[in-house]
């Protein structure tokens, strides 16, 4: 006989699970029953949001949803802060928890780990939760879990099970409900509407999302046939990769994007939700579109958010720019020209300092072989998103915008890396964590968790003693800053204490030498740089 536990196992196995990510607790001891003699690797952080983390980096990278186990309350509302990440993102991620026996009750009676109601804390940070009550329900509500991934607009589900219930003895066999992707496609007139409308715009510009990192090919196809330039959002970077001529990654809250938007006749606007961090990151409210707007989006609820279409085309992205492609007609529009002039004075723009750290990023791009780039909200990548592109989807992505958390970087990385080694089986596949000395002393710990793992990244820590970024805010309205100064810790030496290689650069040529001994190597190395010393070694030259 088969407990709910095991059979759960063999369950996400069959949904091709390869790794999953948390704590064993005593409320989840059953879960793991069956998981040693699976072939589902286990990682362990040393915080379930460093495990919703790990997982949010993981399916980024590898397609997939990303897994965690966690116990009943206080795994919980570790990880939410995580779901909360990759809910404001659209990363697929499945959180499977344990709940106390009585599930929910208006008193508490005093449980460990008791909370009243897990599954309302969790409807604020998912697409979906659900309480599995019986043997009958597991298999439906993986279903269930993978059809939000594989037919919607994807985000963290929740499913929980009673203490109880995962030891119970099943009476018969679970087998995984077939699943196929079927995504919303648009209604052929509007199709039709929306494809001469961009046949006969003068100066049309595509607005590329998070939303359509899978459909690459036929963007970069529907930007070609229009000739028209190809904006980039923080999350749809590489979509149109570094170096076409109508990849347009200047950020919508640079005067020369808006400037070329005011031109625009015709805006087609795909995968993107239109949100302020994107395109008013500044909170001016100086984005706008003087021409006719076109939308498209997976999701209902948001394609009339923001800004209200005049065309609304529900659907999913790659199905959607294929349509339109084979309705159109190429017409020369001067698009690479267009594209070329705002990415110019886009970069007229930014300050002296933007300049250095924009330098230092295309020194890690150029030593790296199409690397992936996780960050956290710290200064190199504030820059990176006002400009920085890269080779494919998904290699530039993090926690700066969004919900906005601190600490992501170490543990995205790490799941990252987990994708990159299990897609080519073998060798280093570049993966760079940036982070500040601010936001690693959130995570500090998940330097054990790279150490246990086959992750090999490597990391990149911006020291400026604090929170550099909130200091000068705070300046800049004339408050005294309070709480921006911190004591900051030898980086190198906790390293090594944790068994990891570190090495302290003052300039690029040394920064290079480091990256390229961590691609030899094949080792996670952590790469210390003191932000003046750095920038006046950059300015210097």
């Amino acid at each position: 006989m088969q407990t709910i536990g095991v059979a759960l196992i063999q369950l996400l196995e069959e949904y091709d699970v390869q790794h999953v990510f948390g704590i064993p607790g005593v409320h989840t001891i059953e879960l793991y029953r069956g998981l040693a003699t699976s072939s589902i690797v286990h990682h362990t952080p040393r915080h379930e949001q460093g495990a919703g983390f790990m997982a949010d980096g993981y399916a980024r990278v590898s397609g997939k949803p990303g897994v965690c186990f966690v116990i009943t309350g206080p795994g919980l509302t570790n990880i939410a802060t995580a779901m909360g990440q990759a809910l404001a993102d659209s990363i697929p991620m499945l959180v499977i928890s344990s709940v106390n026996d009585h599930i929910s009750t208006p008193t508490s009676q005093g449980c460990l780990h008791e909370m009243p109601d897990q599954s309302a804390l969790m409807s604020n940070v998912c697409r979906h939760s659900q309480t599995i009550r019986d043997e009958q329900e597991l298999a439906n509500a993986l279903a269930v879990a993978f059809s939000v991934f594989h037919s919607s607009r994807p985000g963290p589900v929740h499913l929980q099970l009673p203490i109880s219930l995962l030891g119970s003895e099943i009476s018969s066999t679970l087998s995984a409900c077939a699943t196929q992707a079927i995504w919303p496609s648009a209604d052929n007139e509007l199709i039709n509407t929306a494809a001469d409308l961009l046949q006969n715009a003068v100066n049309p510009v595509l607005l590329v999302g998070g939303g359509a990192r899978h459909a690459a090919t036929e963007i970069t196809a529907l930007a070609e046939i229009l000739d028209a330039p190809a904006h980039l959002t923080i999350n749809a970077r590489g979509i149109l990769p570094e170096g076409h001529p109508l990849a347009l990654p200047a950020s919508g809250s640079t005067r020369a994007t808006r400037k070329l938007l005011e031109e625009s006749d015709v805006v087609f606007a795909i995968g993107t939700e239109l949100a302020p961090t994107d395109y008013d990151m500044y909170r001016d409210f100086g984005f706008q579109i003087s021409g006719k707007l076109i939308r498209c989006d997976i999701d209902a609820s948001q394609i009339h958010l923001n800004l209200q279409p005049e065309i609304a085309l529900i659907g999913d992205a790659r199905t959607t720019a294929q349509r339109l492609t084979d309705r159109l007609k190429p017409v020369a529009r001067n698009g690479e020209t267009r594209t070329r002039k705002t990415m110019a004075a886009a970069m007229s723009e930014f300050p002296k300092e933007a300049h250095a750290h924009l330098q230092l990023l295309q020194s890690i791009h150029q030593t790296l072989s199409d690397p992936v780039i996780v960050g956290d909200s710290t200064q190199l990548i504030y820059s990176g998103n006002m400009i920085h592109n890269t080779s494919a989807p998904n290699q530039w992505f993090n926690s700066s915008v969004g919900f906005g958390t601190l600490g992501y970087a170490l543990p995205a990385a790490i799941g990252a890396s987990i994708a990159k080694l299990t897609k080519k089986k073998a060798g280093t596949a570049p993966v760079v964590c940036l982070i500040g000395d601010g936001g690693l002393q959130f995570v500090l710990g998940e330097f054990g968790t790279l150490k246990d793992s086959e992750a090999a990244i490597a990391v990149i820590v911006w020291c400026n003693n604090g929170y550099r970024e909130i200091k000068t805010s705070m300046e800049n309205v004339n408050v005294t800053s309070v709480g921006v100064d911190l004591v900051v810790p030898d980086f190198a030496m906790i390293a090594n204490a944790y068994g990891l290689v570190s090495v302290k650069v003052n300039n690029l040529g040394e920064l290079t030498n480091a990256l390229n001994d961590y691609c030899a190597s094949g080792k996670s190395t952590v790469i210390v740089i003191d932000e003046q010393t750095m920038l006046h070694s950059i300015s210097s030259n």
